[in-house]
């Protein structure tokens, strides 16, 4: 259990390093979290993710490198709201993880159009506020939080490299506990 822990520890380390490091801005949702525990099937997995833990090193590292955090509020509709159009689709279902957009046609994959409607909210929080939807003011202190089709921006996949270093100090840390109990 012990060794668990510290891989998770490890690895949320080194992603919201990595996050704070390679992006100017990073979005993210404000998630009923006790409401998704409340669900039996899901709630060990949630429980497990640590989204507090997350968000709280995000909030940090962000302040110290300069990387401007925006909060999507928790009624935004990321994944009800078209990216082409803006039309949201009211009746999506949890279950349902492709829809087609009743106003363009636009067929969506539910998590592919919520992070494209987040990148739009994370590069809309720096442009001209437009129809779509608002969200919440951001975390980091004088930023917007507007949401709209402000164009541009890019999206950089995070992937966990089994022995890269990332620089977020974790490393030098376990090198010099497994030296010191050799």
């Amino acid at each position: 259990m012990t060794r668990i822990a510290r891989v998770r520890r490890d690895f949320t380390h080194e992603l919201t390093t990595r996050l704070c490091r390679e992006n100017h801005t990073v979005v993210i949702e404000d998630l009923n979290v006790s409401g998704m525990l409340a669900n039996g099937r899901l709630a060990r997995v949630i429980a497990d993710v640590g989204f507090y833990e997350i968000r709280r090193q995000l909030q940090y590292k962000a302040a110290r490198s300069g990387t401007s955090i925006v909060l999507a509020d928790r009624w935004y509709p990321s994944s009800k709201l078209c990216s082409a159009c803006g039309e949201k689709h009211a009746a999506l279902a949890l279950s349902e993880r492709t829809w087609t957009c009743a106003a363009c046609g636009a067929h969506h994959d539910r998590d592919v159009n919520a992070a494209k409607n987040l990148q739009r909210l994370a590069t809309g929080a720096h442009a001209a506020q437009t129809a779509l939807p608002e969200a919440s003011q951001a975390v980091t202190p004088d930023t917007v939080a507007g949401a709209g089709p402000a164009g541009g921006g890019e999206v950089t996949p995070v992937r966990h490299e089994h022995g890269h270093q990332d620089g977020s100090g974790q490393e030098d840390i376990g090198a010099h506990l497994c030296a010191q109990f050799r």
